[in-house]
């Protein structure tokens, strides 16, 4: 790819960059690794979830791996805007039933009959009768609510951006409307993360994050011009934003929120500065391409490995670094390896079971 010459005050030998076009439909090698990061992200923090000591260690781990939702949700606006002119409602929809809500179907059945007789304190405290609700309508209130298992409240959740896609179309279509994303940011930073579970509410705190990967791939090209001459800036304030997380306490989410965003600005202008020298044999592209399988199943494995620990090993390595990082290794490597297996034995089938 033909590159755009860097000033020497740049930090690596003075050579050539990639271009900043994007021509549409060309595939994005960047934001395919992106993806890859990104799952990383998600895994890593719900690991953490299951933290039950508190250090400084930890505040530094939630900092980082914490909220990677929003790195998905971006990645979901970027990639829905770069296809826009591909875009037709119906096909659009149907893709999304296939791909996504059909494997969320099934891969749900497992927790909902757990939960269908062990119900979560949680929601037996927002529902006092819940246990006197009618079969159906618990299973109902699991698939609209995604609470039988953790991560799966994301789908609910943006099944109502694909539901508003042509909404979604008509604002990049008149880039005037882009106006609105500083307003749907305030909103995000009053309306907190804090009820996963609260569909609407999350939806509201999240549509800034989509709107905002929307914009970004709408101007990729002015902003990653932009970001070439600022890089210092956008580097030492997504590390400023991270230290910022670490050490306050009164404004945590907020601040997650704001150093997430930054994130995937300063993931998003790096990988695509680094695109010609990241190699295939880092693994992005096989996380990329497994993304929504290990999105899917990773909190069965977590689930799995805790109970086996906590019955053979009760006390070892608990609440540790060491613990997050070995708990994390043995999740990626079951993932991958279900998945690899998956699709090896269903084909492009596996696509409706695990959405990969």
């Amino acid at each position: 790819m033909k590159g755009v010459t860097i000033s020497t005050s740049y930090p690596v030998q003075k050579t050539a960059t990639p271009a900043v076009e994007k021509p549409k439909g060309k595939f994005l090698n960047y934001i395919h690794n992106f993806r890859g990061l990104a799952i990383l992200f998600v895994v890593g923090g719900h690991i953490l979830l299951e933290w039950d000591t508190d250090s400084f260690s930890k505040k530094v781990l939630d900092a980082v791996w914490q909220n990677g939702t929003v790195l998905f949700i971006f990645i979901a606006g970027y990639l829905f805007q770069y296809l826009s002119k591909k875009y037709e409602t119906t096909n659009y929809w149907l893709k999304k039933i296939r791909y996504v809500l059909i494997p969320y179907l099934i891969i749900s059945i497992p927790a909902i009959v757990l939960r269908i007789y062990q119900p979560l304190y949680d929601t037996l405290v927002l529902y006092p009768g819940f246990e006197e609700w009618s079969l159906l309508k618990k299973i109902g209130y699991y698939y609209v609510s995604g609470s039988h298992l953790l991560p799966l409240w994301f789908i609910p959740m943006i099944t109502i951006f694909y539901a508003i896609a042509p909404v979604l179309i008509k604002i990049d279509r008149n880039p005037r409307a882009y106006y609105i994303l500083p307003l749907l940011v305030v909103i995000s930073l009053i309306v907190p993360r804090d009820e996963l579970n609260n569909i609407p509410k999350m939806f509201v705190h999240f549509l800034s994050v989509y709107i905002f990967g929307m914009f970004f791939s709408h101007f990729n090209d002015q902003i990653l011009k932009w970001s070439s001459k600022y890089w210092l800036f956008l580097t030492l304030s997504t590390v400023a934003l991270m230290i910022a997380t670490i050490v306050t306490d009164s404004w945590y989410d907020p601040l997650m929120y704001l150093q997430k965003i930054f994130l995937c600005w300063f993931f998003v202008y790096w990988l695509w500065h680094f695109d010609e020298h990241v190699p295939t044999s880092l693994g992005t592209k096989t996380l990329a391409d497994y993304s929504f399988g290990i999105f899917f199943l990773h909190y069965y494995f977590l689930l799995a490995i805790k109970l086996g620990f906590e019955y053979s090993f009760p006390s070892l390595l608990k609440g540790s670094v060491l613990n997050w990082s070995i708990n994390f290794g043995l999740i990626m490597i079951l993932n991958i390896a279900c998945i690899a297996l998956a699709k090896r034995v269903l084909g492009k089938q596996s696509r409706y079971l695990i959405g990969c």
